[in-house]
């Protein structure tokens, strides 16, 4: 599971960094630590059980220098999945409510038969069993029954992973790219592979890749032409809004507050005749361009209680006669003028 090569001169060569090693091989039929697994013995009918061993953070001066690899198993198997669907914008979810596994007792499922002829000999081996998952419960109660796959079709996925599992990479040091050898089953030298990317080393999440795994195998199956549909429903999440009203109390005193405010402001400049209409109005503007004879004449007069109604004081702006201000006894402002061409009362 560790260790590296040795050179004639003594310094250390090609070191082992990660291996696959299944605990049941289907060439010869062999099964390790009993029934071909460590901490997955209860469970039938598995598609592959294997060790995934790899150097501590997939360093070749780590395994030179003694550091204990890192070991884990993991394990493909059928199962049966009760699930609730959903269907909101487009989008289709599941949501994974409980898993059964298969964990009764049997008979092991492969028969190996040996044979020999005048050219070879050797071991056929068979898969005999169909895989049944029957007799569960759910959560709920309802019994799982008629779930299953035939024996050549679970055999086929087994040795499937004859290819990968067993393997091993391997590199002569870290800033070289790792070297992968698989298909270890064929006579002559197994096949190489340069890897960019390798999900068995740590401290990648070999959990999660297998777990891709195992979901890309259930789509590739639940897509078959061979499926089966079952009859289910599907539902549309809907979202409802919970409106506490005590949060809002403060922005509703706030609105209130404004408002009455606003019309007490209304109502209180609306009563002080024509000094609120004044300091609102377009007046102040006005006067103010006027000549300046004109502005002493009209704040010799702008006292509050002397103040005009602004409402009747119009100005308007004539393109011969220049301004017209009514209500008011104004004189010319051109003193050149002589007395016969005066304007009447109320022009400038």
């Amino acid at each position: 599971m560790s260790g590296y090569l040795v050179s004639t001169d003594g310094s250390p060569g090609e070191t082992l960094l990660t291996r696959t090693l299944p605990l049941t091989t289907i060439l010869d039929y062999e099964t390790f630590y009993g029934n071909g697994s460590i901490m997955f013995k209860k469970l039938r009918n598995t598609i592959a059980d294997v060790l995934i061993v790899s150097a501590v953070n997939g360093s070749v001066n780590n395994v030179r220098q003694g550091m204990r690899p890192v070991a884990q198993e993991c394990v493909l198997m059928w199962c049966v999945k009760t699930m609730r669907s959903s269907y909101d914008s487009g989008r289709y979810k599941e949501d994974i409510l409980h898993t059964f596994f298969n964990t009764t007792e049997g008979q092991a499922p492969w028969i190996s038969t040996p044979f020999q002829t005048d050219d070879q000999n050797g071991t056929d081996n068979f898969y005999l069993q169909d895989v049944h998952i029957n007799l569960g419960l759910t959560p709920e109660g309802r019994t799982i029954t008629g779930f299953g796959t035939p024996n050549y079709t679970a055999s086929s996925n087994i040795q499937g992973f004859q290819d990968v599992f067993p393997s091993f990479t391997t590199s002569n040091d870290d800033q070289a790219q790792p070297m992968m050898r698989w298909k270890t089953w064929q006579r002559g030298s197994p096949w190489i592979h340069d890897l960019e990317y390798n999900p068995w080393m740590a401290p990648n999440n070999v959990t999660l890749h297998m777990e891709r795994l195992a979901t890309a195998m259930t789509n590739v199956i639940r897509s078959a032409p061979s499926r089966n549909i079952l009859p289910g429903q599907a539902f549309f999440e809907e979202s409802f809004i919970s409106v506490q009203w005590e949060w809002l109390a403060f922005p509703f005193m706030l609105l209130t507050f404004s408002l009455v405010f606003l019309v007490s402001t209304m109502v209180k400049t609306s009563q002080d005749g024509a000094i609120g209409i004044w300091k609102t109005s377009a007046m102040p503007t006005l006067i103010q361009s006027l000549p300046p004879n004109v502005q002493k004449e009209l704040l010799s007069v702008g006292s509050a209680e002397h103040a005009p109604e602004t409402k009747r004081v119009r100005i308007r702006l004539l393109p011969e006669r220049v301004w017209r201000v009514s209500g008011l006894p104004y004189i010319s402002p051109n003193l050149k003028q002589r007395e016969e061409q005066r304007d009447p009362t109320g022009w400038i």
